[in-house]
């Protein structure tokens, strides 16, 4: 039996809460930033949501134009709206900020390939679901192209995901880079906070519940199909 440990080449990392702080997430990723960039330097790259593009100072970001310079470039041939910078947390770790809203007007095709090859329900999902679905993609198709452009075959490759905003971006990974290793970590599901939130016991029925009409009952129909 071989119990060696295989450690990726490089890894990437999605949130919502990225240079975002909104949540505990937020917390998460900033505080562990420091240790995983003591090994692997800059093959440790985070993917977040640019949500202070129309500000002059971003309080989370370091912008560096001179990261990934030339592959930059060769993304916003693509269509990816991205800047590069570092965040500023202990570590100052690798970042990319994404503009995910030229995907709104995909939106429709995309939700549809996704049910075609995943039954992903996202029919019912309202704008707070649609936002982060685009951005989940979105974040899939950058890893995709720095991938196509820096890295081969031969590179090994984590790409952690977090929480159902970004889930989209696992079976993005799934259907087109296979090479790719996910990681999709929920911290808490959507349908879990329902149940808990509304007063109802969680872990003592939890075997009682049936998940899909449970999702309908709290209207959380399309996040836990996606998670």
């Amino acid at each position: 039996m071989n119990d060696q440990i295989i450690k990726p080449d490089y890894i990437f990392e999605t949130s919502w809460e990225i240079c975002n702080k909104v949540g505990g997430i937020y917390t998460v990723l900033s505080t562990k930033a420091r240790t995983i960039v003591e090994e692997y330097h800059d093959k440790y790259i985070l993917i977040g949501p640019d949500v202070w593009m129309e500000t002059r100072e971003h309080p989370d970001f370091i912008e560096d134009q001179n990261i990934f310079a030339s592959w930059r470039e060769k993304a916003a041939a693509e269509g990816l709206n991205i800047r590069t910078g570092r965040w500023n947390v202990s570590g100052r770790p690798i970042v990319i900020l994404l503009d995910f809203t030229p995907l709104f007007s995909e939106k429709d095709q995309i939700f549809f390939d996704l049910w075609e090859q995943f039954k992903l329900d996202s029919l019912s999902g309202q704008w707070d679901y649609i936002e982060p679905a685009m951005f989940g993609y979105a974040a899939a198709k950058v890893i995709e192209s720095f991938y196509e452009f820096n890295l081969s075959a031969s590179d090994r490759i984590v790409a952690q995901f977090h929480e159902w905003m970004t889930g989209t971006g696992v079976l993005y990974l799934k259907e087109n880079v296979p090479q790719v290793g996910t990681v999709f970590t929920t911290h808490a599901t959507a349908l879990g906070r329902s149940v808990a939130g509304n007063g109802l016991p969680l872990y003592a029925k939890l075997e009682s519940y049936e998940p899909v009409q449970m999702a309908k009952n709290f209207g959380v129909t399309a996040k836990q199909s996606l998670e």
